[in-house]
């Protein structure tokens, strides 16, 4: 799927601002009372009451009883609590970290429980969000933007019902080979074994945009699409000659594997990366340290791009509006625990490539307003 410049335009139309609920009161004159009276208290022409004193006491009793026990009735239902609304987070990257997140939004936000469902990658979250059948989702930013705008793999239409939260982390693409082998291009891998994470996944997706760049796509290669521990797996079995793999920091798995099986980057050209940023400009230019890879010799040029945590256009501006709220309010405990969160810029949380929620919104105007 060719795409150029064109389809990413610098500016997104101006989001329509939230509905702001506005309370009006009116005052009316109530009409006057009339006094409606039980035929046993009507008196007759010149008589006195039809009724003894006790008798129409009575009466009135048998009447405010039922009256009073209806009435207690109707606030013990109306202080009942509401039920619990399910929500379904659908993630393919860092499960720890998801799960945590959604144990924290159910414990936060009121009668709401979310529920963490597994998916193959972000290219199947964007299209199962957009179709109602999962409420939120963490996908990476150029899958959202091309899904959103024009459609993506199979499902080739704009998926207009995707909204963005907030901007999480930066997920890189690291190209893995074994520090002896003879690979120092993605182009030296023509021919070769390669392990690659599963189709679905937005990174899959963007190894597959940094193929095209390099004139070459899955043909000029004998690739086995596995998760990311299999793949790594494969390597250290010498199954592969190189892995294909994204993060946003360099894995736990990655730096056991290098002190047994010693590892080395590849990187992408600067020339490949303009190109690619032509057609993809979400994708960006990123510098991998040498430092996150022991015995790695030189610093790495390679590609990246943002993940956001979306949802659909349907929910209420309310709930969207805790959601995020409460988010933010984790945060700071989510960093501590997880290293991807711990790259999180509030700041930045806003610059979705998609429209806000509303409620989304809502909370970024309040948070500017109480700086």
């Amino acid at each position: 799927m060719s795409r150029d410049a064109s389809d990413y335009p610098e500016a997104i139309a101006p989001r329509s601002k939230p509905h702001l609920l506005q309370i009006v009161t009116s005052g009316r004159r109530l009409p006057a009372r009339r006094i409606i009276r039980p035929t046993f208290m009507r008196r007759g022409p010149g008589s006195r009451s039809r009724c003894s004193a006790p008798g129409w006491r009575y009466a009135l009793g048998v009447v405010a009883i039922p009256l009073f026990a209806c009435t207690v009735a109707s606030c013990v239902q109306g202080l009942a609590e509401p039920a619990a609304q399910s929500l379904t987070l659908l993630s393919g990257i860092a499960p720890v970290f998801s799960d945590d997140l959604s144990a924290r939004l159910s414990s936060s936000v009121p009668h709401t429980n979310v529920k963490l469902q597994a998916a193959a990658g972000g290219v199947v979250v964007v299209s199962a969000v957009d179709k109602g059948k999962g409420d939120l989702g963490l996908a990476q930013s150029d899958v959202v933007y091309l899904a959103w705008r024009h459609g993506i793999e199979r499902d080739r239409y704009p998926h207009t019902n995707l909204r963005g939260i907030a901007v999480l982390w930066f997920n890189n693409i690291y190209v893995l080979v074994r520090r002896n082998s003879q690979f120092h291009s993605i182009r030296d891998l023509k021919g070769k074994h390669v392990g690659v994470i599963p189709p679905g996944t937005s990174g899959e997706f963007a190894m597959r945009v940094v193929l095209g760049a390099y004139g070459m796509d899955y043909s000029d290669m004998k690739p086995t699409f596995h998760p990311q521990p299999m793949v790594l797996e494969g390597l250290a079995r010498g199954e592969f000659d190189a892995v294909f793999v994204a993060y946003p920091l360099i894995s736990p798995d990655v730096l056991e594997l290098n002190q047994t099986v010693p590892l080395r980057l590849i990187g992408i050209k600067p020339e490949v990366t303009n190109l690619l940023r032509s057609k993809y400009p979400f994708l960006q230019r990123v510098l991998i340290p040498a430092t996150q890879l022991m015995g790695q010799s030189s610093d790495v040029e390679s590609v990246g791009a943002e993940w956001l945590l979306v949802c659909r256009s349907q929910l209420s501006e309310e709930l969207v509006y805790e959601l995020t709220k409460a988010f933010f309010a984790h945060l700071p405990d989510l960093a501590s625990k997880h290293a991807m969160a711990a790259q999180i810029d509030p700041d930045q949380a806003p610059a979705t490539p998609i429209p806000l929620h509303p409620g989304a919104a809502r909370y970024y105007r309040e948070r500017e307003i109480l700086k």
